[in-house]
């Protein structure tokens, strides 16, 4: 049982590694489209209770579920203070914060 678990999980973050490549490639053209491959993505997440490489957490939306792109969606603030970065999304105002410090 624990084999065929195994395998499936690991199905799974193969797709949403490929979602997520698919929805980067997608966003600068048509932001829709990356936002239903999101959606898919946290589907798939949520179904299969898969933990998210943090490359790929770090770079959605908390609060909307959109791909953070920086320059384009998301504007980037750097804590020097705090050894953080704030990712805060331009559509909702969510800030998502990633630990550059240890």
């Amino acid at each position: 049982m624990k084999d065929r678990r195994a395998l499936v999980n690991g199905i799974a973050k193969e797709r949403i590694e490929i979602l997520f490549g698919l929805a980067e490639s997608a966003l600068p053209k048509d932001k829709d489209l990356a936002g239903s491959y999101v959606y898919i993505l946290n589907k798939i997440r949520t179904h299969y209770k898969v933990n998210v490489p943090p490359r790929i957490k770090n770079r959605i939306c908390g609060g909307c579920s959109s791909l953070l792109l920086p320059g384009l969606n998301c504007r980037v603030i750097v804590v020097s203070s705090g050894g953080y970065l704030t990712y805060r999304c331009l559509a909702c105002g969510t800030d998502n914060h990633i630990r550059y410090r240890t």
